[in-house]
């Protein structure tokens, strides 16, 4: 592997700021927490760094990538809908504070507040309308609510069905792609690859062509993987 891919890699920059920023504090400490120390650095090794020590265990969860690109397809829609939903939370924020009285809302804020946990149907309780034109307003916040959030979670949770559907190529692609770039393999590289193997000069690759050049690259698939890439490439 070549070292400038290895720093091209998220999960290793989060390796290295879990591990060097907590042993040069803990260092600089003498590895022991005294009540005299600075508040910003126990909330660094008490807090934060324990975080980028769990995330360092999302390398270990190839699933993590279906979630990601359930999301990136879901991503096109969902601008648009959050715009509509923060143009709807400011209208009826506007009318509950002009219809509320002042000691039960005060500012806008506080009445954005009671919008948005209405809307998303969250209700915490500690902001409820007093009036009756307010509670009407409230109603008719949660019913548009139920309705409305159904349509981004619906999208959300398709994308997320086709792409689990059609999983094993995601990963499968997902785990080629990333031993090409730990063997510093670029993308131009490919057809000079396809090329070397193509042992009868057809200008295609069969499956045993396929399954050497693999070989040669060191990608470590076996071959049932293999099958399914070749089928998938084909």
């Amino acid at each position: 592997p070549f070292p400038r891919h290895f720093f091209m890699v998220i999960w290793n920059w989060v390796d290295i700021f879990a591990a060097v920023p907590s042993l040069v504090m803990r260092a600089s400490l003498g590895f022991f927490l005294t009540d005299s120390e600075d508040e910003v650095v126990r909330m660094l090794l008490l807090c934060i760094l324990p975080i980028l020590r769990l995330l360092r265990l999302l390398r270990h969860f190839e699933q993590f990538h279906l979630l990601r690109a359930a999301f990136e397809d879901a991503f096109e829609a969902l601008p648009v809908l959050l715009f509509t939903f923060l143009i709807i939370v400011l209208v009826t924020a506007t009318l509950m504070f002009v219809i509320e009285p002042r000691d039960n809302i005060p500012t806008l804020p506080r009445a954005l507040w009671l919008s948005v946990v209405t809307m998303t149907t969250v209700g915490y309780g500690d902001v409820v309308p007093k009036s009756s034109l307010g509670t009407i307003l409230t109603c008719l916040m949660v019913i548009c609510g139920v309705l409305y959030m159904a349509m981004p979670l619906g999208i959300i949770g398709s994308a997320f069905c086709n792409i689990w559907n059609d999983r094993d190529r995601i990963l499968l692609m997902q785990r080629t792609r990333e031993q090409l770039n730990r063997w510093g393999f670029a993308p131009c590289d490919i057809p000079v690859l396809f090329h070397l193997v193509d042992k009868d000069g057809n200008g295609s690759l069969d499956f045993n062509e396929f399954v050497d050049l693999l070989k040669q690259m060191r990608i470590g698939l076996c071959e049932n993987r293999m099958v399914q890439l070749f089928s998938t490439l084909d």
